[in-house]
């Protein structure tokens, strides 16, 4: 009886051993390290979703600076190519104005030299004139004197004098090609007398008088007029006249010339 209940007193604690170990073991079954490697995980994923979302907003930015680069570098060639231009421009335009510059020395130069210039041109021609045979003197006269007063004048430019003095020239030398026949007064033997003039360009100048009794032409190297004695003169100067006033068919005419001499 003693041995039974000793059992039992012993049975007992080894009870609570046991219940308290499966206690032991039911509460030692922890669930926490489940739930972080759950929360691991899903950070994990938050992380990844992230970066993906990270990945994208750069691959984008790249594509779009890309495409920046991509414009900014076809501008660039254009520039370039541009700029190539420009400069080939620049350089022909110093070249140009390399020679403007040595035009304007030389204008320059010929600006200076102009007046001299144009006054030996008028003093030739008044020189020829006063030489010349004495055909419309006044007229040419005046024509010199309006030249003299253009280059005097303080108002009027360089081109127009010099435009003025072409002119003179061209006016003296076209009247080496011409042929006339003018009506105008001579003084003959200290007398005037009305009379129609001949000029044949400058190698004949013949007169008559509304009457025809005088016939007459200028003598070059005598510097005068001559009466022409033939009688013969008389119809071939007053012919020549008509075919030089246009009251005839042109015809070859006969005139009294200066035969030319040898330049010496």
């Amino acid at each position: 009886m003693n041995n039974r209940r000793l059992y039992f007193k012993v049975l007992a604690p080894l009870s609570l051993v046991v219940a308290g170990s499966a206690q032991a073991q039911t509460a030692d079954v922890d669930t926490s390290p489940i739930g972080e490697a759950m929360s691991v995980v899903e950070q994990t994923n938050r992380a990844a979703i992230e970066s993906q979302e990270t990945i994208n907003r750069l691959s984008s930015s790249a594509n779009s600076l890309f495409d920046e680069f991509r414009v900014e570098n076809d501008n660039l060639e254009a520039l370039l190519v541009l700029n190539a231009g420009w400069r080939r421009q620049i350089s022909i335009q110093e070249q140009e104005l390399d020679t403007i510059a040595e035009s304007i020395a030389e204008v320059r130069n010929v600006t200076q030299e102009l007046p001299l210039l144009m006054q030996k041109m008028v003093s030739s021609v008044e020189q020829f004139i006063e030489l010349d045979l004495p055909f419309r003197l006044r007229e040419r006269r005046e024509r010199l004197e309006f030249v003299k007063r253009a280059i005097d004048n303080p108002s009027v430019s360089n081109a127009e004098r010099f435009r003025q003095i072409l002119s003179l020239y061209q006016n003296e030398t076209a009247y080496g090609r011409t042929h006339e026949t003018y009506p105008t007064t001579l003084t003959i033997d200290g007398v005037e007398r009305d009379v129609d003039m001949m000029r044949v360009g400058r190698i004949a100048l013949t007169y008559q008088t509304k009457d025809r009794s005088l016939t007459g032409a200028w003598d070059r190297d005598a510097r005068e007029w001559v009466s022409l004695t033939p009688a013969e003169y008389r119809a071939q100067v007053q012919y020549a006249m008509r075919v030089s006033a246009g009251l005839v068919a042109p015809d070859i005419i006969e005139m009294p010339i200066t035969a030319p001499e040898l330049a010496q």
